[in-house]
């Protein structure tokens, strides 16, 4: 009989180990690993791009009172994208004779053949050659490309008449820091190129001799009432330009 109850026991123990057994074996197969993050994706951005420029005037006789001229406009645009600052001209130097010509005639053929020489040289892939602003039209947009290799923007334009004013964009990063520029407006100021000495927009021909640096415009206020670019007495701009990548 005891020989009985203990093979009972027996049967009832191991019964219990191999049940246990099997719970633990079941319990570390559910038992997962912590699942491992998906890494962000990285956007590479495009070599080269699609830009829009609108190149719109402020220039009216309501912000720009002193000697406003009756046939004010703007002439055809010239530009170019770059890899090297100041390209085609630079603040506080002297004018190259395109910009001279651009500026006091409007011409944009010594220009264009200074820029193909920058091209030549290997330091510009796309010239901006297009309409100015005239008669009723208050804008004029273009498109253009730049390249992570030629990210700068340099444009320029005649204020017409004038006696060697211009507004201009120059070097304007458009890739920074791996990233393309979205969208910038710029509001316009007036340089002087320099190389005519004449105070009102409808002066007649006047030359400086020797050829002074290039400067933001500062007249006297009768004549034209500018101060570093702006009209002094408005504060007024006389144009601005909108730049938007195009997706």
């Amino acid at each position: 009989m005891n020989r009985v109850i203990k093979s009972a026991v027996l049967c009832i123990s191991f019964f219990l180990v191999a049940c246990g057994g099997s719970s633990n074996t079941e319990q570390q197969a559910t038992t997962s690993s912590p699942a491992t993050p998906t890494p962000p994706e990285v956007t590479t951005p495009a070599t080269s791009v699609i830009y829009q420029l609108t190149f719109t005037r402020s220039w009216q006789s309501s912000s720009f009172p002193t000697n406003f001229p009756s046939n004010s406009h703007f002439s055809p645009v010239v530009g170019l994208t770059h890899s090297q600052p100041n390209a085609l001209f630079e603040l506080d130097a002297l004018a190259s004779q395109g910009i001279i010509s651009m500026a006091e005639t409007g011409s944009k053929t010594a220009l264009k053949n200074e820029i193909s020489t920058i091209q030549n040289q290997g330091g510009s892939n796309y010239l901006i050659d297009e309409g100015g602003i005239s008669g009723n039209a208050t804008s004029v947009t273009m498109t253009f490309e730049a390249s992570q290799t030629f990210p700068l923007l340099t444009v320029v334009s005649m204020v017409a008449p004038s006696p060697d004013w211009f507004v201009a964009i120059n070097s304007l990063p458009l890739f920074n820091n791996n990233t393309w520029l979205q969208n910038q407006t710029i509001q316009l100021k007036v340089y002087d190129a320099g190389s005519d000495s004449g105070q009102r927009f409808s002066s007649a021909n006047l030359a400086t001799a020797p050829p002074e640096k290039i400067t933001l415009l500062t007249s006297e206020r009768a004549d034209s009432d500018f101060d570093l670019g702006v009209h002094f007495t408005t504060n007024a701009h006389i144009g601005f330009i909108e730049i938007k990548l195009l997706e």
